[in-house]
């Protein structure tokens, strides 16, 4: 799932009634799981020079790199961090690890050759689900369709819910960087051939993938 649609997604459901106060750990929540692919594509782009195919081919299945994405997405630390906050009774932190919770939790049952193990420290199981949110070959675009839709619905529940101009220009923005990524990557023709190959048995890559 693309992040911007995890921040708006996760503030349609997780900030309704009296929850509304908790607008920025919730956002907050829902960002910080993907920060580490951020800066892996910043430092491999620009540091490095590296090209998109070496960047999502081969250093995106670096096992240190994939370390730390899968840290800052195990739903059992994320679990932890909830307990412990609920039983201290820190409600915006709560909101914090509630939305990070969330945030994995839609990435479980949308990510497929690009699945983190998000039972660390438990387990290094990957769940490979069989729809992936990007890939053609696996509903990629029924998935991002779907996506479309719910962020759409997401984005006016917000609307009404949220009238002061700073929360809706903060929302307009992240529905701005989402109609981008979406026509770039979907409707530019992403979707329309897989980008899937294979540089050995059993560890599938990706190509043009943001």
């Amino acid at each position: 799932m693309n992040t911007p649609a995890h921040a708006i997604l996760n503030l349609a459901l997780l900030t309704g009634g009296r929850r509304r106060t908790l607008a920025g750990p919730v956002l907050a929540g829902a960002l910080v799981p993907d920060l580490p692919m951020f800066a892996f594509y910043l430092y491999q782009r620009f540091a490095l020079v590296a090209s998109e195919s070496q960047i999502w081919n081969h250093a995106y299945f670096e096992s240190a790199w994939q370390d730390l994405f899968d840290v800052f997405n195990s739903i059992p630390l994320a679990l932890m961090g909830l307990a412990v906050c609920v039983w201290l009774r820190r409600r915006a932190a709560a909101a914090f690890f509630a939305s990070g919770v969330l945030h994995c939790v839609f990435d479980l049952t949308l990510h497929r050759e690009d699945a983190h193990r998000h039972f660390l420290p438990l387990s290094d199981w990957h769940f490979v689900s069989p729809i992936s949110y990007w890939d053609p070959a696996h509903y990629g675009a029924l998935a991002s369709f779907g996506e479309l839709i719910t962020v759409m619905v997401g984005s006016f529940v917000l609307w009404r819910r949220y009238p002061r101009r700073g929360v809706r220009a903060l929302l307009a923005g992240l529905c701005v960087m989402y109609a981008i990524g979406w026509g770039v990557f979907y409707g530019a023709g992403q979707l329309q051939t897989s980008s899937i190959t294979e540089i050995s048995p059993g560890t599938p890559t990706r190509s043009g993938k943001p």
